[in-house]
């Protein structure tokens, strides 16, 4: 596996970025990529500078790019380095407007806050915020080596004590296929229904769902179809 390097990059941290691929023994190479800075197998990383975060909150491109990533990859990553004065003074560079600054700063604070609880609510990305360009690069390298699927994962038990619902066990049980969320279960049994009428479904029917895609549409058929028993 390598870590695919969108061709288009040539920030600091893609040099950045390469120099820790080296230093980790992560093979590297540069593709056009359609979706995402850099790819690693199954994970997606989109990794922005804090003006690049606030530029694409305020242009709403954010939004784009998290859904197309949701869709395509299981893993997605948003990095954003740098700290928000920084971002925030370039970010004055680049516009026109007559409100006075403190009141600018204000307003983008919350969109740059919102934006990021919105990430961690809203969508199935991950997103962490870090000091600068090398700590990003850093990142990137090691989530890429430890990535592999045989390495071992640590799973808590959770032990539920509340009486559950029918639709409940449906939405738990959907969750534990791997890049379903508790609000894709919901919208899988709102629009098929059943367990089984989601297995049955077509490949085209499930990938249309919002957030759904190729990609996940076919590990949920595979996983509802296989023969192995799901413990409850």
């Amino acid at each position: 596996m390598k870590l695919i390097i969108d061709s288009r990059e040539n920030s600091e941290l893609t040099e950045r970025v390469i120099e820790k691929a080296q230093s980790f023994n992560v093979p590297y190479e540069k593709q056009w990529l359609e979706i995402g800075d850099y790819v690693f197998n199954d994970v997606c990383f989109e990794a922005k500078s804090s003006f690049d975060f606030l530029q694409s909150i305020v242009n709403k491109r954010l939004w784009n790019q998290l859904d197309n990533m949701d869709r395509a990859f299981t893993n997605n990553l948003v990095i954003v380095y740098g700290s928000f004065d920084d971002g925030f003074r370039k970010h004055l560079e680049h516009i026109r407007t007559t409100m006075n600054k403190a009141s600018q700063r204000i307003i983008l604070r919350k969109k740059f806050f919102g934006a990021m609880g919105k990430i961690i609510l809203d969508t199935d990305c991950s997103v962490v915020w870090v000091k600068d360009a090398l700590i990003a690069a850093e990142l990137i390298a090691v989530v890429c080596k430890m990535q592999p699927h045989d390495r071992e994962v640590y799973i808590p038990r959770i032990v539920k004590h509340k009486k559950i619902s029918t639709t409940d066990l449906r939405v738990d049980v959907l969750s534990t296929i791997k890049g379903v969320s508790e609000k894709k279960a919901k919208l899988l049994i709102d629009t098929f229904g059943s367990i089984m009428e989601i297995g049955e479904a077509d490949l085209s029917e499930l990938s249309a769902l919002n957030g759904i895609g190729k990609v996940l549409a076919t590990r949920i058929i595979e996983t509802l179809n296989s023969e192995t028993k799901l413990q409850l």
